[in-house]
């Protein structure tokens, strides 16, 4: 029988210590209220002299992910993205690592997961009078995942690449 996916348990880490040998995972969603995975598909269309309408392949994905969150200094992710917002980071120092969870799609105590190389780009910073401010910004996932499985002790995942070809 299918099985509902609540959106809770489709989870984004970061790695807040990408100069580390080991990851320092922050939960991304504790402070937003909404998030999406665009995958912004990057399509050929060719219609061929043998036929009278268009063919179109899929070429490549171009995945992101809108960040915002609410300020709460003193929070691990805020921190770091913070830190990339008031060092203007760009390049290297704008880059780190996605751990992508499907809480959902579970095998023993281990869950469907993808590490990405992302760059992070800080889009704004700010808000209304009286309110707590939010910072924006973009998760460009970079180039091809490491798929894999993830475990928990507590609330720390552990990633496990697929050693499987």
């Amino acid at each position: 029988m299918p099985q509902l996916v609540k959106r809770k348990d489709i989870v984004l880490y970061l790695n807040t210590t990408p100069k580390a040998i080991n990851e320092t995972w922050g939960l991304y969603g504790r402070k937003t209220t909404s998030s999406t995975y665009s995958y912004n598909p990057s399509t050929t269309s060719e219609t061929y002299i043998v036929d009278d309408n268009a063919t179109v392949t899929l070429d490549s994905y171009n995945v992101s992910v809108d960040g915002n969150m609410k300020c709460y200094f003193g929070d691990t992710l805020y921190d770091y993205i913070n830190g990339l917002r008031y060092n203007l980071a760009t390049g290297n120092d704008a880059v780190t690592k996605a751990l992508l969870i499907d809480k959902y799609d579970k095998t023993g105590d281990a869950f469907k997961a993808q590490v990405f190389e992302a760059t992070i780009s800080i889009e704004s910073y700010g808000g209304d009078g009286g309110e707590t401010p939010t910072i924006t910004f973009n998760i460009g996932l970079n180039g091809t995942p490491t798929n894999g499985t993830v475990t928990f002790v507590g609330e720390t995942p552990t990633f496990s690449p697929n050693t499987s070809l």
